[in-house]
């Protein structure tokens, strides 16, 4: 366990955040796809970015193997899902596994696609689910109808293997996609290296080609800045500069800005970066759809519970399937300050609690997010405790490093 203490001193100073992971990912099964050796400058460093890397490189080693060679990539769903597609058209034979968690997130919509286009593709226990055997081969283009309704990483995996089908690829959605922003992140990062992407809102296609590999500096995280932004919210007179972050940038969580504009915090770019200050000024309740910017719900639950501000979930029930059920997760970790979270339909609403605060313990549920955001509520309450620290690895590994250098007092081992 960790604990966490705060000491009041002011919160001012430059803060590192870790590189963009889901742009690693995305940029590393481009660049595996081409078979370059270009080198990237400064990939995220995340142990799912790992994964990625050290998977990739093994089945440029092992390709045409006779017998399954397994990939287990524990609870990274982005690593699944993109080397589900990946694999489905590198010779050899594959089984691709992955923890408890993500042998319980669905897999049905994209291998039917990937099967629509040639594929073979079979389940090794429950139909739809995880671990999937996969013999490699090549695949043809075409068309492919999906629901995305659970994951924009499905259509983003079959963008990415598009150019190096026969013919291309069109992609017909049958749902709005989720996430759309990751779907946008991954046509973009395709056309900046060659590749032409047509998107529309039930349609993508994508031309045969091939990716244009370059040296690219990856830009920081903007998930990773969500936790920041909790920190300035609760501390009067913070102001914190992450650098490498972008106005522009083609990550959706970007709309922290807007977001936590409600919460009292002041977005500022710079040339290098982005400045964060504290204004004070906080709604009474907030209203917000976070259909295409999920990632950061965690982050804006806890800010609202520590702030005692009422808000207005739409558009987060497939964070059930993220890597814990982050709804009923926050609902059970923030009723520990007294907070409410209620179903309304397919809405939630936050209610902020009065109850009296006891010792603080609060369980990571083996979930990178709900660590993070939860850690700042040393700055409301003193103290925290958390389970299962190094659960933050999967993301942002430097995170309670950087926490440290803020003035919080950081201990680790507590109780192990």
């Amino acid at each position: 366990m960790l604990q966490i203490s705060y000491n009041n001193k002011k919160l001012a100073g430059t803060y590192a955040l870790p590189a963009s992971k889901s742009l690693s990912n995305r940029l590393l099964i481009m660049r595996a796809l081409q078979r370059s050796k270009v080198l990237f400058d400064d990939l995220s460093e995340a142990e799912d970015t790992y994964m990625m890397r050290l998977y990739l490189s093994f089945i440029n080693t092992c390709a045409g193997s006779d017998i399954p060679l397994s990939l287990d990539t524990h609870n990274a769903g982005t690593v699944f899902r993109f080397l589900l597609a990946y694999l489905a058209r590198q010779d050899g034979q594959w089984l691709l596994t992955g923890g408890e968690r993500m042998r319980h997130r669905p897999i049905g919509a994209l291998v039917d696609a990937l099967r629509s286009l040639g594929a073979d593709i079979k389940y090794t226990e429950k139909e739809g689910f995880p671990p999937l055997l996969i013999k490699g081969k090549n695949l043809n283009g075409g068309v492919v109808e999906l629901n995305a309704s659970s994951s924009s990483q499905f259509v983003s995996a079959l963008m990415l293997i598009a150019p190096h089908l026969t013919g291309g690829l069109t992609i017909q959605l049958k749902t709005e996609p989720v996430s759309s922003a990751y779907i946008d992140m991954t046509a973009t990062l395709m056309q900046d290296f060659g590749a032409e992407v047509l998107l529309s809102k039930k349609k993508i296609r994508v031309e045969e080609g091939s990716y244009k590999i370059e040296k690219v500096r990856v830009e920081r995280d903007w998930s990773a800045a969500a936790f920041w932004y909790e920190m300035v919210a609760f501390a009067a007179g913070a102001s914190v500069h992450l650098p490498g972050l972008s106005k522009n940038s083609v990550q959706g969580d970007r709309f922290l800005t807007t977001v936590f504009d409600k919460l009292g915090v002041h977005s500022d770019f710079t040339k290098d970066g982005l400045v964060l200050s504290h204004t004070g000024k906080v709604a009474k309740t907030i209203d917000f759809d976070f259909t295409h910017a999920p990632d950061i719900v965690p982050s804006v639950m806890v800010a609202c519970a520590g702030l005692g501000v009422e808000a207005h979930f739409s558009g987060i029930e497939h964070l059930r399937i993220k890597e814990s059920d982050r709804i009923l997760s926050m609902q059970q970790e923030l009723g520990k300050i007294g907070a409410e979270i209620v179903q309304d339909g397919k809405h939630y609403v936050l209610y902020p609690g009065k109850s009296p605060v006891q010792e603080l313990i609060f369980s990571s549920h083996g979930d990178h997010r709900m660590a993070m955001s939860l850690a700042p509520l040393a700055m409301k309450f003193g103290t925290v405790t958390m389970k299962e620290p190094d659960v933050i690895k999967k993301s942002y590994p430097g995170y309670w490093d950087e926490m440290e250098k803020t003035g919080l007092f950081v201990m680790k081992g507590i109780n192990d």
